[in-house]
């Protein structure tokens, strides 16, 4: 297996998996309000197709057999210092295709973002996870992060 800067090329094993990452949260979403199939939108493709051109971003995915597996995306907060004393990156989007989950892909994912995201100056990196997402709440415990915040929602 091999952790690679993400290509155009890629974007429909990415959708499938966007995908599948949606159907695991969507239960645990408590007020219900992510949008069915939104992953597979021409919306969301364009999306993600400027995220794997962009400059400022860094998309990733894990390659096993010449089959996208996994993929992690993110970025450097711009701007970060106004709220932070040191650099703060972003880990937008981490997913693992169900079938081959628990084997390290998601730990190399993350590895291979921290590098890069360090590379470039950040000296922190921050995501948002659902709280009841057990398994990826233990992953990213078992990766160091902590606790930071909590994001609270009010539908009005």
């Amino acid at each position: 297996m091999i952790i690679r800067k993400a290509k155009k090329s890629d974007i429909e094993d990415i959708i499938i998996l966007a995908d599948q990452l949606r159907k695991t949260e969507a239960p645990l979403d408590k007020t219900k309000n992510l949008k069915e199939d939104s992953y597979l939108s021409e919306i969301y493709r364009e999306k993600e197709l400027k995220y794997i051109t962009s400059r400022k971003k860094i998309f990733l995915v894990a390659e096993n057999d010449e089959k996208v597996v996994g993929y992690v995306n993110g970025y450097i907060v711009e701007n970060s210092e106004i709220y932070y004393k040191e650099p703060v990156a972003y880990l937008d989007c981490l997913c693992v295709d169900k079938t081959v989950r628990k084997q390290g892909i998601g730990k190399k994912l993350i590895d291979e973002f921290s590098n890069i995201v360090k590379e470039k100056g950040a000296r922190y990196v921050k995501l948002n996870a659902f709280e009841n997402n057990i398994p990826a709440v233990n992953l990213y415990k078992k990766e160091g992060f902590e606790e930071y915040s909590i994001y609270y929602m009010k539908k009005i």
